[in-house]
């Protein structure tokens, strides 16, 4: 359907194009965290509640990913590419103009899915558009370029939250979003042919339901009972739909995804890993902010500098740790990175307000260290341990795996931090006081470190498959 970019100058326009696609993508997905203690007090909702602004954004984003991917795979890289920052421009534009709580949550909805469709074009421009003896490279910018921003977006956004108004941490995407389509007409090039596609509509819609029962699961059962009917009945209906889901997907010719890749034991330990990575990374860009503006006292510019440490860190190890990745393969890299995540989430487990500066600062160093390190290794493992001939459907199941476990990391440090502490669960941030806060951060930490020991376990278990390989 493609011919392989080989000229140096459009391979480096190309690079350019993913990673501006995965910047902002990744950037709208975390420019609101600095801001969400903001946007909690203004709407006085709870921190549980205040969640739901960057959920719904996720839920879409990733419960959509199978489907765009489908179409995108055939031959519509470029339309799906464009259309998705159409989609997602218009959605900026409605959450920054949003007066309440509820059409705030809407918008983020819709950005969600435009963010979708530009989420899978990214993995799936390196995979197809450029040779592969550069995927390293290419994952490598990919992973970058999402680190940079899922750590950088909070310093714009304290910037913007603190001297403008959170609205513009939205209105702050429409001239990229333009842009974006330009340089997308421009520099993707168009399929050589495009296969007529039979869209597996139902498996969209199952893998979504699944996706949606599971997340106002795990948010509302602490607060609502595990045993409410209310509860129940999403775990039903997460159970059915997601088993309807994998046996539908085995049986028919062009499923939205080929669940028989994971047949593939180190393709799936490898998925999982990459997974629980998204889940600490996403858990700990939701949590710290509020760490820093109700324990610390740190307004939203001050706690955006402040994670500006780990941003520069990510992305002077970001590319260097790609490129290396490609000489002497992802495995060593990625359980490297893995120990320093280790230490990183047990930080959070003890850190307490003395020395409170000491305690941050050590953080994000670490913090920056492991995403920057194990970003573009861990991505490329994964794609390099899908079945011959699998590439496009590693690079959704990529997709798939980082977003849904953001989506699922907030969630869950959500739900632990209730747990820990449930006579907050329906407290409004603003009221919510230091002594209150801690016991709950803290045991987001020991999850977090938890999840770290996992992926360290199954990085090592897996062996690298191909290492400066054709």
């Amino acid at each position: 359907m493609y011919q392989v970019v080989t000229d140096s100058s459009h391979l480096k326009k190309l690079l350019a194009v993913i990673a501006l696609a995965v910047f902002i993508d990744s950037l709208d997905g975390s420019i609101v965290n600095i801001a969400l203690p903001t946007i909690a007090t203004g709407f006085s909702v709870d921190l549980s509640t205040a969640a739901w602004v960057i959920m719904a954004y996720f839920l879409f984003l990733v419960g959509l990913i199978p489907l765009f991917g489908q179409i995108a795979d055939h031959g519509r890289l470029q339309e799906i590419f464009c259309l998705g920052f159409v989609v997602f421009t218009a959605g900026s534009v409605a959450c920054g103009l949003s007066p309440d709580l509820n059409i705030l949550i809407a918008s983020r909805a819709a950005q969600g899915v435009g963010a979708s469709m530009i989420a899978v074009t990214a993995p799936l421009l390196v995979v197809r558009l450029m040779p592969k003896r550069h995927w390293g490279m290419g994952m490598g910018m990919t992973a970058t370029a999402g680190a940079i921003a899922l750590v950088f977006g909070p310093v714009l956004g304290g910037i913007l939250t603190e001297y403008l108004s959170w609205h513009w941490c939205f209105f702050i995407n429409i001239p990229v979003g333009i842009a974006a389509v330009i340089l997308g007409l421009r520099i993707i090039p168009k399929a050589v042919r495009q296969p007529r596609i039979k869209f597996d509509l139902a498996g969209a819609v199952l893998i979504f339901t699944a996706m949606a029962s599971l997340i106002y699961l795990l948010e509302r059962g602490a607060p609502l009972g595990w045993t409410s009917p209310e509860i129940l009945f999403c775990a039903a209906v997460f159970v059915i739909s997601a088993v309807v889901f994998v046996v539908r997907e085995l049986r028919i010719k062009e499923p939205i995804l080929r669940v028989k890749i994971f047949r593939s034991v180190p393709f799936t330990l490898v998925t999982a890993s990459y997974f629980l990575i998204s889940i600490i990374y996403a858990g700990f860009l939701y949590i710290i902010p509020f760490y820093m503006s109700i324990v610390l006292g740190l307004s939203p510019a001050a706690s955006g500098m402040v994670l500006l440490i780990s941003s520069v860190l990510t992305a002077i190890t970001g590319l260097p740790s790609g490129a290396l990745s490609d000489k002497i393969g992802p495995r060593w890299l990625v359980t490297g990175a893995g120990v320093v995540r280790v230490a990183f989430c047990l930080v959070m487990a003890v850190m307490m307000p003395e020395n409170g500066l000491f305690w941050i600062l050590l953080l994000m160093v670490l913090s920056g260290l492991t995403f920057g390190i194990s970003g573009g290794p861990s991505s490329a493992r994964l794609i390099e341990h899908a079945p011959e001939g699998e590439g496009g459907t590693g690079s959704v199941v990529l997709m798939l795996a980082q977003y849904s476990g953001m989506v699922v990391g907030v969630a869950l440090y959500a739900l632990v931090f209730n747990l820990a502490v449930p006579e907050a669960a329906n407290v409004a941030v603003g009221l919510l006081t230091a002594d209150e806060f801690l016991p709950g951060f803290h045991m987001t930490g020991v999850f977090g470190a938890v999840c770290a020991i996992a992926v360290v376990i199954f990085s090592v278990v897996v062996k690298d498959k191909i290492v400066g390989k054709e």
